[in-house]
């Protein structure tokens, strides 16, 4: 509104329509307030929900971002689902599953038969503190059951320690981490086909292997050049011959090893005494050098005359890890049927 004062009337009629304009002016402004505060009133009230602030609001996501595992050295939280694992001797087991981890020792990694899964896999060398810190893992996955070891590490990241040899077989293995990891699904998928593969392999052997014959694991260690005798573990492919294929060992080899001990070392003296029908042996071409002029008892031993000695790769059977553990099946077959059609 507006009102335009013009010339000719009085000062004191000026003033008398200042106040009258003043007074109007007051009106207008009451009678706006009352219709606002009107609006207000009838306006709908804000719902709950609008009422809340953030910190108020109800968390309606109920998956639990963590989990506990029952680990062998007490129980352990961990990510539900991790998506940076560094692995300290588990780089196989965790392959199977389906787990690429970010990083692995540089040990795991020169494993022949992973080569081509590794790819992207950073070395941690042997246990480097300050690589694994820089990879930034949501958990560590280690065979160690070093307490100093440990201590470091879950100083890092969640640690699940499962302590080398702790389980027996490479189901009991496979199924914990596949539980621990959220993969069951593909632990149990592997172990379905690990098992096809054994039942074909025995079947394949049935005709070409006697029942009553029995076969010797030896080998030299290039350590300490000692002769060792080995039983049915991890090492040099025991547990592929004696577990899964079920190849009968000799009586003493029997009697004092298998499910007792992994490996022992013996004398040349002794050697007949746990030599049998067939012999897989590591690294034979060095009994010549370990033992000089004993040569002559090795080569006086049956399956040394008879042809029935089979080296083994040391590439694939220095490995201790279910993808080894595979082939390793694969290869005793080939080697047994090799040497039946030369018989």
């Amino acid at each position: 509104m507006i009102i335009i004062i013009n010339g000719g009337f009085s000062l004191k009629q000026k003033h008398f329509f200042v106040i009258i304009i003043l007074v109007v002016l007051m009106s207008v402004i009451s009678a706006c307030s009352s219709r606002g505060d009107g609006n207000e009133a009838n306006a709908p009230s804000p719902t709950a929900a609008e009422n809340q602030t953030p910190e108020a609001a109800p968390d309606t996501h109920e998956e639990s971002f963590t989990k506990i595992v029952k680990a062998p050295l007490g129980d352990v939280e961990i990510p539900q689902n991790p998506q940076r694992i560094v692995t300290d001797g588990y780089l196989p087991e965790l392959l199977v599953l389906g787990v690429k981890p970010v990083g692995s020792t540089g040990f795991e990694l020169e494993n022949k038969v992973i080569q081509d899964q590794i790819e992207g896999i950073q070395s941690t060398g042997e246990r480097s503190l300050e690589v694994i810190l820089s990879l930034e893992p949501d958990l560590i996955v280690t065979w160690t059951s070093d307490m100093a070891i440990l201590e470091q590490y879950q100083k890092i990241a969640p640690t699940l320690s499962v302590p080398y040899g702790y389980f027996n077989s490479i189901h009991e293995t496979i199924g914990f981490l596949g539980d621990a990891l959220n993969k069951k699904a593909e632990g149990e998928e592997w172990l379905a086909g690990l098992d096809q593969t054994v039942a074909e392999a025995r079947a394949e052997l049935e005709g070409i292997v006697e029942p009553e014959s029995t076969f010797a694991l030896m080998g030299v260690f290039v350590v300490d050049s000692g002769f060792y005798i080995y039983g049915d573990g991890g090492y040099r492919g025991g547990e592929a011959i004696y577990t899964h294929l079920k190849l009968t060992p000799p009586r003493k080899q029997l009697e004092e090893m298998i499910g007792k001990e992994q490996y022992r070392q013996i004398s040349y003296e002794v050697v007949d005494e746990y030599a049998g029908d067939y012999i897989f042996i590591d690294q034979g071409a060095m009994i010549s050098e370990v033992w000089g002029n004993n040569e002559g008892v090795w080569k006086s031993l049956d399956a040394v005359k008879n042809n029935r000695v089979m080296p083994l790769d040391p590439d694939l059977f220095w490995g201790n890890d279910p993808i080894s553990l595979k082939l390793q099946i694969k290869e005793i077959v080939r080697m047994l049927k090799e040497n039946a059609s030369q018989a």
